[in-house]
């Protein structure tokens, strides 16, 4: 499994790593079935944040564990970036019954899932509650918990059409979006498609050849090394010299199958590249949309069907990573 992830600068990463604080985590006092959200509670008091008003009432372990928090004096007077949104998650995935990664998703971590904008949508996103591009934090897997690489920031609109539908249920609807040619719960047909990509780069079964007009958000853990591999590609049309790099991948290629599909690929997206935005959010939407082309499609399908998973895999170990970016692999227990 892979992921291609944009490094922040030194300064920021040691500031958000500074924050947590993992002694005395449980109260031996509290019932072990509440013992999650006691420590929740008491996480909401430590870090300066006030408790959700519906959480108010004796009968709440989180309650308990936020009054035992103030009683400790420990609380943080200013929160810092991404431990609201960090304290949110949390408590969302214990009101639904869901495990948490707490090792991996942190404050730190969620910070570099932020955006400008809604993947799905394109909208610029901000934090007025109730708004349709209010940012949201979302579970993309069905599987059970909350685990790093599975949790994305999409629009309060895109999250209402997400809905805990699967990776197949949002792509028949993509389907149907776009046969009508109209707007289906709110999203345009082209939103509907990118919202599919967003599920399939993250569910093993819902693997095909087509090509995803999205490029993966930050962080994301790919299911598939193809996805990878798409990825690697449309990252590195962003900057000047790309065709030399895509060369480089050419050569990396056993087989000539492969090697002419490839070359096939490049001369396909070569003139697309020449019109692309020089920057800002309309590159990103343009090196998305330049696999909606016919022409892209076949030849990025006649590639996919000529390179195995096993083969995928060590390509994307030897190759250069894009500018600005780390790629990394995990483990499929691990992911």
């Amino acid at each position: 499994m892979t992921t291609l992830t944009a490094p922040l600068r030194a300064a920021a990463a040691q500031q958000q790593l500074s924050l947590l604080d993992t002694h005395d985590s449980i109260n031996p006092s509290a019932p072990a079935a509440d013992a999650v959200g006691w420590q929740l509670g008491r996480d909401y008091a430590r870090q300066g944040v006030p408790l959700p008003a519906g959480h108010l009432h004796a009968g709440s372990p989180l309650y308990a564990g936020w009054q035992a928090g103030l009683r400790q004096g420990e609380a943080h007077e200013d929160p810092a970036p991404g431990l609201r949104p960090w304290l949110q998650l949390r408590l969302r995935a214990w009101l639904e019954g869901q495990g948490f990664d707490s090792t991996l998703i942190t404050p730190h971590y969620l910070r570099q899932l932020e955006r400008q904008h809604c993947p799905v949508t394109r909208a610029e996103l901000h934090d007025e509650i109730g708004h349709p591009a209010q940012r949201v934090l979302v579970r993309l897997c069905t599987s059970p918990g909350y685990r790093a690489g599975q949790v994305a920031v999409v629009s309060q609109l895109a999250a209402q059409a997400l809905a805990g539908r699967s990776a197949q249920q949002v792509a028949d609807l993509a389907l149907q979006a776009a046969r009508r040619a109209e707007t289906v719960e709110g999203l345009e047909p082209a939103s509907w498609a990118r919202l599919a990509a967003l599920l399939r780069y993250s569910t093993p079964e819902a693997l095909e050849t087509q090509a995803l007009p999205l490029l993966p958000p930050n962080r994301l853990r790919l299911s598939h090394p193809l996805h990878g591999l798409q990825a690697w590609i449309g990252r590195q049309l962003a900057s000047p010299g790309w065709s030399q790099r895509l060369l480089v991948l050419h050569d990396q290629l056993s087989g000539v199958p492969a090697r002419q599909a490839m070359t096939a690929l490049t001369a396909a997206l070569a003139p697309l590249v020449l019109r692309l935005p020089a920057s800002g959010p309309a590159l990103q939407w343009a090196l998305e949309d330049l696999w909606l082309d016919a022409r892209v499609q076949r030849r990025w399908a006649q590639l996919a069907t000529t390179v195995s998973p096993l083969t995928l895999e060590r390509l994307l170990r030897q190759l250069p990573p894009p500018l600005g970016f780390v790629v990394e692999q995990h483990q499929a227990l691990a992911a």
